[in-house]
């Protein structure tokens, strides 16, 4: 049995038992206050030499919407790890005082266009997806998908079972099917398609990046707008970053392009890589073009920016008519740096519902690896085994209640606690979770007496092997959020 050393456990049941009427623990929907809709625009700015910089600050960004500057509501920068990944360190997380454990920490997702790609590209790239497989790091996971949806391998760290994905990758037979042989509906799967992986993308515990791997395809017509702004929306939300390879390689003169469907023109060439640059622009991600080395282009486009800039605004008066609205960023006293960003945003059809907002934004920040601490939380985990095939995992959060928002009613302080807590598999596929309501009635004198704060705990029942446990706390006073992990090893 692993006990957690010096954990004073004085848990949410027990108290209540002691106050009766102050606090109840319940599994309910909880509802949060709806905060000013903020529009996020990540921005990477990059030197002469493409390297990305992470110094500037909010006065040297301006924000336009609609031609219209834009005062920035929320900025942040955002700096990737590299340490670990030029060195070939192995991350690792410590579990409450016990053995640090490796965690994965880096997540890719291989996105093959195999609706658009042709057997004229597909051997070069096929032979650096393997290449690049094959430098994985213990802390990196990838999967391997087609666009089409004929492959599907989930993330995993088995090289062999990777390569195997990557082997399947073939023009998909979709293209040859005559009910699907309509440019439009191809083009709109891809794009829907897409946005399944980044989904997908959005529920990994660590660094995001899905890698696009296509020749392009046309998406000029308004038609596809909407699908575009969407992805990348997700994208944001779920801190993604979208990546994309041209698998063209070096552009030849498109006279001389014997690939079926080919662009016959430079500029039609041009056009049709403009989806993946701009998926790759609006999330903050690399675009690897008009290049044949394609094992360098694999490996940059597989990590992530080394700084990121958020910048987040507020639109005024902005009608809920869903129109949209095109952003530009500039930059003000940096010479020589060049800044991509996305390119635009719809208005809201209808007001956000607060429930739903509430619960997206929990659920971001459980599928997140970042550690917040905007409330005064600890987490501790503590197992004991009950056969050589089960185990009991024990998730405590610890609460300073004395340091919570309150309002007061009828002479009691009120709050409502929500808590998720979540267990992760050591390949970052989400296993199970747990969610807690506490409602908070407390009197000033029961509040006094809680110097040492409350534990609430969750159980679950898994097999021995690694685990990494998320613990998400919101509260609807302070509207306050925070998040931790840990990690669990049993044997």
């Amino acid at each position: 049995m692993r006990w957690v050393p010096g954990l004073l456990l004085l848990t949410a049941a027990a108290l209540s038992a002691q106050t009766p009427g102050e606090m109840t623990t319940r599994d309910e929907q909880a509802s949060f206050k709806t905060k000013v809709s903020l529009v996020l625009v990540p921005v990477v700015v990059r030197d002469v030499h493409g390297k990305a910089i992470g110094h500037l600050t909010k006065d040297n960004f301006q924000l336009f919407d609609k031609g219209k500057p834009q005062e920035i509501a929320r900025f942040s920068v955002e700096k990737t790890d590299m340490t670990a990944v030029k060195a070939g360190a192995r991350p690792a997380v410590s579990s409450g005082g016990n053995p640090v454990i490796v965690a994965a920490d880096r997540f890719v997702a291989l996105a093959f266009d195999d609706i658009h790609l042709s057997n004229s590209y597909l051997p070069q790239v096929r032979d650096a997806a393997n290449r690049f497989i094959d430098t994985l790091l213990p802390t990196d996971r990838l999967a391997v998908y087609s666009i089409s949806g004929e492959v599907n391998q989930d993330f995993t760290d088995d090289k062999a079972v990777l390569h195997a994905a990557v082997a399947r990758i073939r023009p998909s037979i979709m293209v040859r099917t005559a009910a699907l042989n309509d440019f439009e509906q191809r083009i709109l799967i891809a794009l829907q398609n897409i946005k399944a992986v980044v989904k997908r993308m959005s529920v990994v515990p660590g660094q995001r990046t899905v890698v696009l791997v296509s020749p392009g395809f046309f998406t000029t017509s308004p038609l596809y707008i909407p699908e575009k702004v969407e992805i990348i929306e997700q994208a944001i939300r779920s801190k993604v970053v979208i990546s994309a390879l041209d698998a063209r390689g070096l552009y030849t003169d498109p006279r001389f392009n014997v690939a079926p469907g080919g662009p016959r023109t430079l500029r039609a060439a041009e056009m049709a890589a403009d989806v993946m640059a701009e998926l790759a622009a609006g999330t903050g991600g690399n675009f690897f073009e008009n290049n044949n080395s394609m094992d360098e282009g694999f490996h940059r486009v597989a990590a992530a920016p080394e700084y990121l800039y958020l910048l987040g605004f507020s639109p005024q008066n902005l009608k809920s008519d869903g129109s949209f609205h095109s952003l530009r960023v500039s930059l003000k006293s940096a010479p020589n740096l060049s800044a991509t960003a996305r390119r635009g945003y719809y208005a809201p059809k209808k007001t956000d519902d607060a429930a739903e907002t509430a619960r997206q934004e929990i659920e971001a920040a459980l599928f997140s690896h970042d550690e917040l601490a905007e409330l005064p939380i600890e987490l501790h985990t503590q197992f004991f085994k009950l056969s050589d095939g089960l185990a009991k995992l024990s998730v405590m959060a610890h609460l300073n209640l004395q340091q919570f928002r309150y309002h007061k009613d009828d002479g009691r302080n009120r709050n409502q606690v929500t808590l998720i807590s979540g267990i992760f598999d050591r390949n970052g596929n989400y296993l199970q979770g747990v969610k807690k309501v506490v409602d908070l009635r407390l009197k000033d004198e029961t509040l006094a007496k809680m110097a040492n704060g409350v534990t609430v705990k969750s159980t679950f029942d898994v097999k021995p092997g690694t685990y990494l446990v998320r613990l998400v706390v919101r509260d609807t006073e302070g509207q306050a959020l925070s998040a931790t992990n840990s990690a669990v090893e049993i044997q």
